[in-house]
């Protein structure tokens, strides 16, 4: 079948230590050896008040331990090609690693300092918040990244973490001090479950060994609690950036959470209208035969919380009701009409070619198994939707568009300048 339908049997599975899983997939033919693993713990756990110390933190670990500082580690890395790197997500903080096999002691003992022992120093801590002060201005004067900021605000109800933009505000970084940054530490990034997955040259027990002693105990589950409410009345905003030159059309809904049933469909189905070719269904009218838009695409996001669909354009000024116009024409056809069969197939072979993409590397299988833990989806995922793939019909498709993408159920924000008369 293929290594995606194998994963069983070739990643293994062990909880080291309460709260610590570890998946590990030794080969012996690539002397490399690549890491990929999550603390559960993030933006939806940030104090009152203190949003964007999830990122803050996760951007301070790389700066330095109590027994390395930032120089070293920048100095011990490069010199043996390794490479080590933290993300803050909506659902957990990430960290990954790869080296080749000879430098793998070296360079795990400096991921375990900066996972356990960051130092938090003030001078890292005010440069580290300057730097995030300006992603947030640069941030919120980037029309796409405003538009989806202001786009997941309408969408999903009302204190929902994945409303929530992870740099927080100027307002609230401001306020953050090192004391608040050590106890965020302490308090969640040293206590939540982890998953870690090695893939690579290595030998087992000195992973799992590495896995326990840096980790130790931990909490069994999250404390992340399941947000619930009523999604947001659809709406439309316009936000006007007269400097730019281009505007964004952002439609979007609310969706589903990874696991649900209905996400596979609905992914196959969003794989035609924004992803296919170049760009889908809408790349294909919007920018395609129509030349009103430079991009014209949509995507799924889907989380452990829940999910959203979004369809997004940049046009000229002057094309905005045109351009959003065709754009609407097209999420309707799916929901009056069914997509061909040719699509469809075209559609599942798209998903299971980027699957087995994804793991002709060891960077690429680490993540993977990672990520299919992580959603609870299982080792197995990839063998029981190839399964799943021959039941879904295109009668499912055009449910999933009438559930998902009615006008009734999306909201619109349009962000640039406004056009010349």
């Amino acid at each position: 079948m293929g290594i995606d339908s194998d994963l069983p049997k070739l990643v293994e599975e062990d909880s080291i230590a309460r709260g610590v899983r570890c998946l590990l997939y030794p080969t012996t033919d690539n002397p490399t050896v690549a890491v990929h693993g999550s603390i559960r713990t993030g933006t939806p756990l940030e104090p009152r008040n203190h949003h964007g110390i999830a990122e803050l933190a996760t951007r301070l670990l790389i700066r330095g331990s109590r027994n390395l500082r930032s120089e070293k580690i920048a100095d011990s890395l490069e010199s043996v090609g390794a490479a080590i790197s933290f993300r803050n997500t909506p659902d957990a903080i990430l960290f990954q690693a790869r080296m080749t096999t000879p430098w793998m002691k070296r360079v795990l003992d400096i991921l375990s300092e900066c996972l356990t022992k960051p130092s938090f120093e003030r001078r890292d801590v005010e440069k580290e918040k300057e730097e995030l002060l300006t992603d947030i201005r640069l941030r919120d004067d980037d029309p796409t990244r405003r538009g989806i900021r202001e786009l997941l605000a309408m969408v999903y109800p009302r204190n929902h973490p994945y409303s929530q933009d992870k740099f927080g505000t100027a307002e609230s970084v401001k306020k953050i001090e090192r004391a608040s940054l050590v106890d965020y530490f302490h308090d969640h990034l040293a206590k939540a479950p982890v998953i870690i997955a090695f893939a690579g040259q290595f030998k087992s027990d000195q992973a799992l060994k590495w896995s326990g002693r840096t980790f130790g105990e931990r909490e069994d589950s999250s404390r992340m609690k399941t947000v619930s409410g009523a999604p947001r009345n659809p709406s439309r905003k316009e936000i006007v950036m007269p400097y730019k030159t281009q505007t964004e059309i952002l439609t979007g809904a609310l969706a589903v959470a990874r696991l649900d049933p209905d996400y596979e469909p609905l992914n196959l189905l969003n794989t035609i209208l924004g992803e296919l070719g170049f760009m889908g269904r809408l790349g294909q009218r919007v920018r395609d035969k129509e030349g009103l838009a430079y991009s014209c695409t949509s995507f799924l996001n889907a989380g452990l919380q829940g999910g959203n669909w979004t369809a997004l354009a940049g046009v000229n000024p002057k094309s905005v009701d045109r351009a959003r116009k065709l754009m609407e024409e097209e999420i309707k056809r799916v929901i009056d009409e069914p997509v061909l069969e040719q699509e469809l197939e075209d559609a599942k072979e798209n998903q299971t070619g980027s699957a087995l993409m994804e793991l002709e590397s060891t960077e690429g299988i680490a993540r993977t198994s990672h990520n299919l833990v992580h959603h609870g989806l299982g080792l197995d995922y990839f063998a029981r939707r190839r399964q799943l793939f021959r039941k879904i019909s295109i009668g499912q498709l055009q449910e999933m568009a009438g559930k998902y993408l009615q006008p009734s159920r999306t909201s619109t924000v349009i962000v640039g300048p406004k056009a010349k008369a």
